[in-house]
């Protein structure tokens, strides 16, 4: 038996006329009612009743009907299926950030278009701590992460790392700051500030800028090390502290806080794209949308 045979009978079964049936189907008369028979010899099962007036259904062919057009639909289904997945719109897509990653407005919006264009896909965002996100690919619990460092992260061979963007390192302070009253700030100038800073088992940036200090000559003051965002930035705009953070993070306005914009060269870190050598076909669309290098 045949799909084709199934669809045949249930044209048949609905015009309930053979010379109407095989115009629907594209076929000729001869050929549909040839392959009818062959149907009702495989099933051993009479499941049409034919006169010179009328065709009709037997009681077996009713009940057949049913079936026949709940396996057709299965069928389509199970095509539209294999269509979808091989476009990539089924299946699932696993994102790993740091917290300051959904404030780079690109990613954002890379992340709502997705959202919206494969709404079958199911998509997990997972806000990962220190560089356990890279541990994570490996791990295949994750399909792309965003990572941010200085200098590209040592990678298995099964993995590979894109430079993103590059961002710009501010100083976010209170408004009545000394270095609010400046247009820009170099690193210098944080020399006897004290810092406020999130915690390096949360995030590698914190570690990438103490290093960063101490190239330009600078020991840092630590005033506190916190491991949530809010109390990072609450503490600075209560004074404890000042701030560094990535250009991405200046959107968190607040009348509280001022931000400036350092002038060193090197006062920038880099957002790496690290995924798997062999993206899955979600993977590959999410970075068509994010305009990676992958995709194009």
């Amino acid at each position: 038996m045949e799909l084709r045979h199934l669809r045949y009978f249930v044209q048949v079964a609905e015009d309930l006329h053979f010379a109407r049936a095989a115009a629907h189907l594209g076929i000729s008369q001869p050929p549909l009612s040839q392959q009818i028979r062959v149907l009702e010899e495989e099933l051993q099962v009479r499941l049409l009743e034919r006169t010179s007036r009328r065709v009709a259904l037997t009681p077996a062919g009713r009940l057949f009907l049913d079936a026949a057009r709940a396996t057709l639909r299965e069928a389509d289904n199970a095509i539209s299926v294999a269509r979808r997945a091989a476009r990539g719109e089924l299946g699932g897509l696993a994102i790993g950030f740091s917290a300051s990653a959904p404030f780079v407005t690109e990613i954002a919006h890379a992340i709502a278009d997705f959202r919206d264009r494969y709404p079958a896909v199911s998509l997990m965002l997972r806000e990962i701590a220190g560089t356990d996100h890279l541990r994570q690919l490996e791990d295949h619990l994750l399909d792309i992460a965003f990572h941010r460092s200085r200098a590209m992260p040592d990678l298995p061979d099964t993995l590979t790392a894109e430079p993103y963007l590059s961002e710009r390192l501010f100083v976010a302070c209170p408004p009545g700051h000394r270095l609010a009253a400046q247009d820009s700030v170099r690193l210098a100038d944080l020399a006897d500030e004290p810092l406020v800073l999130y915690s390096q088992d949360r995030s590698p940036f914190t570690g990438h800028l103490l290093a960063l200090l101490r190239e330009s000559g600078i020991e840092p003051r630590v005033a506190q090390v916190v491991t949530d965002v809010t109390t990072l930035f609450g503490l600075a705009a209560a004074g404890i502290g000042v701030m560094v953070v990535v250009e991405s993070l200046c959107t968190l306005q607040s009348a509280m806080l001022t931000y400036r914009r350092v002038e060193d060269d090197i006062a920038t870190i880099m957002l790496w794209l690290v995924r798997h050598r062999e993206p899955t076909l979600p993977c590959r669309n999410f970075l068509g949308m994010l305009g990676a290098p992958e995709a194009r």
